[in-house]
């Protein structure tokens, strides 16, 4: 997969990229999208995105700049961080491009359109959640099938739908979400809460870990960039476990939690020497798959020798 580059940074569409993050324009008037500001509570919009020179302005605080500017500051971080956490797969270059061709920026109408849901049936589906270690007769409790179109083709994939009705898509070959990008919460009535980057380690971690997911409330964040939409939920709870990928953008997503005032712990060491828990749940399936070959060799080897 192509590295995002910080030049390539800045010609990728600030409105997409606020989209993806869950900010969604108030008003739209010709080339200007105006939105609440994404760095402090308003009721009247005061950040505008002007679409033609691809770059923004806050007027509450006087400062604005290109989508780089805008990232390092919603993050809290360096620019080498931020370009890290677009590299993780969260903002992958074929996101924003067509046919990765770096140089033309996606068109408004090439936007995900939801064409249909139903439940999970196609096998094409369940050979992928197979293949990643989840039994699809778990997965089917919180996901569906989702056909879709974007821009003239029409595709379908494993939905999981946001609080705010959006669904995150995912299939063997691609990684996507309708709008609006959100939070998922899954309310179990209690105090305690585990948060997760993605649907998939959700159902890695309901392999691995049932009870966690039956005794917590859960938070998937379905884009580590969305941590700060979850502080407010997460400050109504007493205890806060962090299944986040073993990388550098986690730790930011560490601080920016710390520096709100929430306390948590870090459950990463249970997968340690793997990036996340589906890269975990895999390499155990590997492993579990190994020794019954190997069983299975030693029962042929014995009824050699008795005969």
């Amino acid at each position: 997969m192509p590295r995002i580059t910080c030049k390539q940074a800045r010609e990728i569409p600030i409105i997409d990229y606020l989209e993806r993050s869950g900010f969604i324009p108030v008003k739209i008037n010709l080339e200007s999208y105006w939105y609440l500001s994404p760095f402090r509570n308003e009721s009247t919009a005061s950040f505008k995105v002007n679409v033609k020179k691809n770059a923004w302005y806050d007027f509450g605080i006087g400062e604005g700049g290109n989508l780089v500017d805008l990232g390092i500051r919603l993050m809290n971080c360096t620019v080498e961080q931020f370009l890290a956490e677009l590299n993780l797969g969260n903002y992958a270059v074929e996101d924003f491009y067509q046919n990765n061709d770096i140089s033309r920026p996606v068109l408004p109408n090439n936007r995900i359109i939801i064409l249909g849901v139903t439940n999970l049936k196609s096998e094409n589906l369940l050979v992928y959640l197979r293949s990643r270690g989840i039994d699809p007769e778990k997965a089917k409790e919180y996901c569906k099938e989702v056909s879709f179109s974007f821009g003239k083709q029409s595709f379908y994939a494993i939905g999981f739908q946001n609080r705010s009705g959006g669904i995150e898509l995912r299939n063997n070959w691609f990684k996507g979400s309708s709008s609006p990008k959100d939070i998922t919460f899954i309310d179990n009535g209690l105090d305690h809460v585990c948060v997760l980057e993605g649907f998939i380690d959700f159902l890695s971690l309901l392999a691995l870990k049932p009870k966690t997911i039956f005794n917590f409330n859960v938070i998937v964040l379905n884009s580590l960039s969305l941590i700060g939409k979850s502080i407010t939920l997460l400050k109504k709870h007493k205890e806060v476990l962090l299944f986040l990928n073993n990388d550098e953008a986690a730790l930011i997503a560490h601080e920016k939690l710390k520096a709100a005032g929430i306390e948590s712990h870090d459950e990463s060491e249970f997968y340690k020497g793997f990036n996340d828990l589906n890269d975990f749940l895999v390499h155990q399936h590997k492993l579990t798959d190994s020794n019954i070959e190997s069983v299975e060799n030693i029962v042929k080897i014995s009824l050699k020798m008795r005969r």
